[in-house]
């Protein structure tokens, strides 16, 4: 589930929750109890646990040529 990113227009605090793309979006603020709660845009992050360009993953492949030799 995508986690949301909230600010409450009346005294500014912010708050996350983790909301199913169909579930409504919190109409009160956590701290206030205003109902002036809006959707925060936030950049996505993406956490990769193995790249194959890394330095340990390219260990062994140092000094070796990426051309094959053909031979005729």
């Amino acid at each position: 589930m995508p986690i949301y990113g909230f600010k409450c227009k009346a005294c500014g605090h912010e708050f996350e929750r983790r909301m199913g793309f169909d579930d409504p979006k919190p109409r009160k603020c956590p701290e206030c109890g205003k109902l002036q709660v809006e959707k925060q845009i936030t950049s996505a992050v993406l956490h990769m646990r193995y790249s194959p360009m890394h330095p340990r993953a390219m260990r062994g492949q140092r000094g070796r040529s990426t051309k094959r030799k053909v031979k005729s």
